[in-house]
């Protein structure tokens, strides 16, 4: 019982010597905790041109022993490095601002009129409390450049024509290779692929059950088939566009031929990409037809391109009054579509046949054809004249019978003996007179562009085997 009281008394006298060393909780620690910053998302900003925001919130760290308030808040916007090739260095400070703060929490918008050029950025913010305290925060962001007028939200799809893919040494050239109209028909399962650009960013592949696989992809042979992953759409994607290039971003993403990106060609070895860059040719829209060209270096010399459509090919694209374009080249024949080998008419042509230059053919919005060439056109010795040269036309090429057209897209086809573009002899067949003159005839539509309110078509067709020839033409 004694060994109990004195353990007790022992603890007695420990807790009154802590009591006396208290001296009213001088001994608790004093802590100021330095301000918390909490940064929103950049709600606008990104593009060039646009107004930068940025909501900012602000608490003033935890207090025991003494008691601080928000005192300060100030911001440094840095150009890390510049897109345009005129920008400002990397490194300097664009945009810097500062303010005044009370209490325990507070909203700071940063909003930047105007906001800023194309380039990647730094933004650092430094806060302080009323005794002293800081805290810092850090933001990189990218401004994109402004998306070019020419708007590519939508779905599209690979052009149904001939020269839609082709490949060769140079840009354009398609010496290697090029899709044949046969290929639009044996690989419609590529053809009817659609490529979406969402307004958003995104970008989306929908192949349906089918599309083109080739035995790099691990298949027997080339050939129609269920999409293989990475490139059967099932990945996330972005796209950036500006008025010269089209980026897709993701691995898988690509448009035309999964194989190709900027490193090379995945058949001859160039790993999958997560990131291809697009040059564009060139862009058009009719009506409510968009069409798009895109070329890509695959490696070093080895040049695609693909060209896109967006939108049902509208007949009223083709509405109007239509004669050959007066210029060199206009008409043309080789041994390959598009092709100059053999012949094209020079610049003096244009004058010798005016007769020829001012035929005009008319389509009409409810598929009606016609042909107005005056009382002269250009006649050659097939025709049953001495030689060839200006004259009265002659039955059945003279505009005099009941013709029609049918236009898909990829072809327009003139209906009733005797309906014709270009020169007269050019049959699918072969050439007049070695070949009956056909109840129709039909030709592919390579090209049909619309600027400042002219329109241009280029027409092809192979008149027989190997023999193909071009019409250019402009609207009136």
């Amino acid at each position: 019982m004694k060994r109990q009281f004195l353990k007790f008394s022992a603890l007695i006298l420990s807790l009154g010597l802590v009591w006396g060393c208290d001296n009213n909780f001088s001994e608790v620690p004093v802590v100021d905790n330095p301000p918390k910053i909490s940064l929103g998302a950049i709600t606008s900003g990104l593009t060039e041109g646009e107004d930068f925001k940025l909501e900012v919130t602000l608490t003033d760290g935890v207090d025991k022993g003494t008691i601080s308030t928000l005192a300060s808040f100030s911001y440094t916007i840095t150009l890390v490095s510049s897109s345009t090739p005129s920008g400002t260095q990397g490194g300097s400070t664009v945009f810097s601002g500062s303010q005044d703060l009370t209490g325990d929490s507070e909203k700071v918008t940063i909003l930047i009129p105007g906001g800023f050029e194309p380039g990647d950025y730094n933004l650092d913010i430094l806060v302080l409390d009323s005794n002293g305290n800081q805290s810092t925060e850090n933001l990189s962001f990218k401004v994109g450049l402004a998306r070019p007028d020419f708007d590519i939200t939508g779905e599209w799809t690979m052009e149904p024509v001939a020269g839609a893919m082709k490949v060769g040494p140079t840009p354009g050239s398609a010496e290697w290779w090029q899709n044949s109209a046969g290929d639009v028909t044996a690989r419609a399962c590529f053809f009817d692929d659609i490529y979406t650009f969402n307004a958003d960013g995104k970008f989306d592949i929908n192949m349906g059950s089918s599309t083109w696989v080739e035995a790099w992809q691990g298949v027997a042979a080339d050939g129609c088939g269920a999409p293989i992953a990475p490139f059967d759409g099932s990945g996330s994607y972005t796209y950036t566009y500006t008025s010269t290039t089209l980026t897709l971003i993701g691995e898988g993403a690509h448009l035309g031929l999964a194989k190709v990106n900027n490193s090379g060609e995945i058949s001859n070895g160039a790993a999958v990409a997560d990131q291809i860059a697009y040059t564009i040719v060139e862009q058009s829209q009719v009506g409510d037809t968009r069409k798009m060209t895109l070329r890509i270096e695959a490696g070093s010399g080895v040049w695609w391109e693909f060209k896109l459509i967006s939108g049902a090919p509208a007949i009223s694209a083709l509405v109007g009054n239509w004669k050959m374009e007066p210029v060199e080249g206009a008409l043309a024949v080789g041994p390959t579509a598009g092709s100059q080998e053999w012949w094209s008419n020079s610049a003096q042509d244009v004058t010798t046949r005016s007769c020829f230059f001012d035929d005009v053919y008319t389509f009409e919005a409810d598929g009606t054809f016609s042909m107005d060439m005056g009382s002269e056109t250009w006649l050659e010795a097939w025709q049953g004249v001495a030689a060839d040269g200006c004259g009265a036309p002659i039955a059945p090429h003279d505009g005099s019978g009941s013709y029609g057209y049918q236009y898909d897209g990829a072809t327009l086809k003139l209906t009733g003996q005797g309906a014709h573009v270009g020169l007269a002899k050019a049959v699918n067949a072969g050439e007049l007179p070695s070949v009956v003159v056909p109840n129709d005839v039909t030709y592919q539509v390579v090209s049909l562009t619309e600027n400042a309110g002219v329109k241009r078509m280029t027409l092809h067709i192979e008149t027989g085997s190997g023999v193909w020839w071009t019409f250019k033409l402009i609207s009136e």
